[in-house]
């Protein structure tokens, strides 16, 4: 009786060099060249790259606009209000300033 070779799982088993020359010789088939490309698909790789870039600038435009307005505007509402407690605090120094006076 011939000893019997004991089989490896898959992954311990060596590496065969016919194996892989059969799967390099592999081609994928090719898609059939009688159809139109998609007018869609075609405008969008001629044009995606640089209406991206449109859009992107564009958004970064509005972004700095929109923070820019918002600064502006946080320190006027901040000048204002600094304005008003001025003259609320000049107007409760000239009512407190007479009392005292008089309570002498």
């Amino acid at each position: 009786m011939l000893p019997s070779k004991r089989l490896l799982p898959t992954r311990l088993r060596p590496f065969r060099a016919i194996a892989l020359r059969q799967q390099s010789t592999y081609q994928p088939p090719t898609p059939p060249q009688s159809q139109q490309p998609n007018p869609h698909s075609n405008f969008y790789k001629v044009f995606g790259r640089p209406l991206a870039k449109t859009f992107l600038i564009a958004v970064a435009t509005y972004q700095i606009l929109y923070f820019s307005w918002s600064k502006l505007e946080s320190m006027e509402i901040k000048d204002q209000k600094e304005t008003a407690v001025r003259l609320l605090e000049g107007e409760l120094k000239g009512l407190v300033a007479p009392g005292k006076s008089s309570e002498t």
